[in-house]
Formats: structure tokens, sequence, C-alpha cells
């Protein structure tokens, strides 16, 4: 299986139900400084990307 991330990269799905896991947590992950707040939230709409696209691959 494979999905294209927000980067318009093909990424290779072997595990979907730990990688929909993996995705769930990364997405709520922040650092606990504020400086990286931009950061934070580039990776968090990137791994929310990712797990709606898995969610959806798993409804089919």
């Amino acid at each position: 299986m494979k999905i294209t991330d927000l980067n318009g990269c093909d990424l290779e799905i072997d595990n979907l139900q730990l990688a929909i896991m993996q995705a769930d947590d990364y997405r709520h992950y922040a650092h606990l400084n504020p400086e990286h707040r931009s950061a934070d939230e580039r990776l968090q709409n990137y791994c929310e990307d990712v797990y709606q696209k898995l969610v959806a691959l798993d409804a089919t």
C-alpha cells in the first residue's frame, strides 16, 4: 500500500494498523520550548495529513 504525503513523496505502508497508531501519536507531539512552535505546527499538520490518509485507506 502507498500514500502520498504533503511533499508529494510516496510512502510505502507495510503495516497499516501500526502506521495509523504511529501517525496518531506523532500528530500530538510538541516541544515544550515555545521557540519551536512553527516547526511543531508544520510537523503536526504533516502527521495529521498522513493520519487522515491512513484512516481513509483503512476504510476501503
